[in-house]
């Protein structure tokens, strides 16, 4: 019997299998083995080690990528967003603009969601072309098995994606921290850390979109926009694909049209000074690597000018009347008093309050007896009737003082008056 695989080797072997499946889009198989492979990570290093972070950020990116293919089954965003370029990101050897934004790249159209399909701001047109590879090879070894079978509930997906990448968030905030306080020796190291902290913005923020909750999202792209602003050339399509993508989701956030055109702009902005910066190296020298650049960007340009006249029509909704301040007011002045009652422990006694069904006294009278029905002479059947009559007056006192004392001495008394029906 073949000694099992060392941890070292089992926890590669599991991450190189995961990312292959993560970038074929095999979503069900990417989160078992990196699954797998996050345990081994952990018990190895423990819980909050640096060295769970490349796993906590690809089971993350393939529980992400679950999702939304979940979601395209649905009739939701286009299937393959999210977990593309893993592997890039995953390696971390194509540099800023193929790492940060390249492993951001096919994520893009989810984020912008079903009605986007065509916005791509990822690295350059030969990582496209290779992520095209890969979509082919998924094809055909099997239509894409992890978009056609999805494991497990969406909702689930989300939750523990975010989980994951939070943790990830935590664990590099604490090392960005320390090697901050090391000083000189360290700035190689904290820029690395800082590009996948950016990456992890990223990723929650769609996952924040993937949830509808467009605040979040927001604040998760713009928190990846400022690491990235101080790491990146200005030109970097990584920056353009934020800013995008933060455009994008404050198209959901009331009020916030004028926001989000502005990121639109800048968007473009940066698309264009990086044409300029292809476009200056002379026709004679370009390679077919920086011709599809152009031209793709070129194409791009245009879809982001139609977005940017999109977001210009969007209606504004009216500024809030005085009433409603008032009532917006009121309401919060309310909550924020039960609050405080809950947390006083006070509890108002509403019992006096209860309205109750009054009990009906039963009415003392007199137990009359006598015959009736048929007619005389006419064979008609008789019957007993009992009739109670009611007692008033002094005579009634009287009666119910003998029936008191009667049932003391264990008589009952009962007067019956009987007639003879003639």
């Amino acid at each position: 019997m073949a000694d099992p695989a060392p941890p070292a080797a089992a926890l590669d072997d599991h991450l190189a299998r995961g990312i292959r499946a993560l970038a074929l889009r095999k979503y069900s198989d990417a989160c078992d083995f990196l699954a797998q492979a996050l345990e081994s990570s952990t018990s190895k290093y423990g819980d909050l080690a640096p060295e769970n972070v490349e796993s906590l950020v690809l089971y993350g990116k393939a529980l992400l990528g679950s999702a939304i293919a979940q979601s395209a089954v649905l009739g939701g965003a286009a299937p393959g967003a999210g977990a593309g370029g893993g592997e890039d990101a995953a390696t971390g050897a194509a540099g800023p603009s193929n790492g940060a934004a390249g492993a951001s790249s096919s994520s893009t159209p989810a984020a912008a969601g079903p009605s986007n399909p065509n916005f791509h701001f990822g690295g350059d047109v030969e990582d496209a072309s290779g992520d095209e590879g890969d979509g082919a090879d998924s094809d055909e070894d099997g239509e894409g098995e992890g978009e056609d079978a999805p494991s497990g509930d969406r909702e689930d997906d989300l939750e523990s994606a975010f989980q994951m990448l939070d943790l990830a968030r935590t664990i590099l905030t604490t090392e960005i921290g320390e090697l901050k306080k090391d000083g000189k020796g360290k700035d190689e190291e904290k820029k690395k850390r800082e590009e996948k902290l950016a990456e992890v913005h990223r990723l929650l923020g769609d996952v924040a979109t993937e949830s509808e909750q467009f605040d979040n999202a927001v604040e998760e792209y713009t928190s990846s926009l400022s690491l990235l602003s101080r790491l990146l050339p200005p030109h970097d399509r990584a920056l353009s694909e934020l800013h995008m993508l933060t455009a994008l989701a404050l198209e959901f956030v009331p009020n916030a049209t004028s926001r989000a055109v502005s990121h639109a702009e800048k968007a473009k902005s940066v698309l264009v000074s990086k044409l300029a910066e292809l476009e200056g190296v002379p026709e004679a020298e370009r390679e077919d690597k920086v011709r599809r650049e152009i031209e793709d960007i070129k194409g791009l340009m245009g879809d982001v000018d139609m977005k940017i006249e999109d977001l210009r029509t969007i209606p504004t909704a009216p500024a809030p009347t005085s009433t409603d301040s008032a009532l917006e007011a009121l309401l919060r002045q309310s909550s924020s008093a039960m609050a405080e009652a809950a947390a006083s422990g006070a509890v108002n006694d509403l019992t006096g309050l209860v309205k109750r069904k009054k009990k009906v006294v039963p009415v003392p009278g007199v137990v009359e007896e006598h015959l009736a029905g048929g007619a005389e002479g006419k064979g008609g059947e008789e019957e007993n009737v009992v009739v109670v009559k009611p007692v008033k007056g002094d005579e009634g006192e009287g009666k119910r003082k003998a029936e008191k004392e009667g049932a003391e001495e264990g008589q009952e008394t009962k007067k019956v008056k009987v007639g003879d029906g003639q």
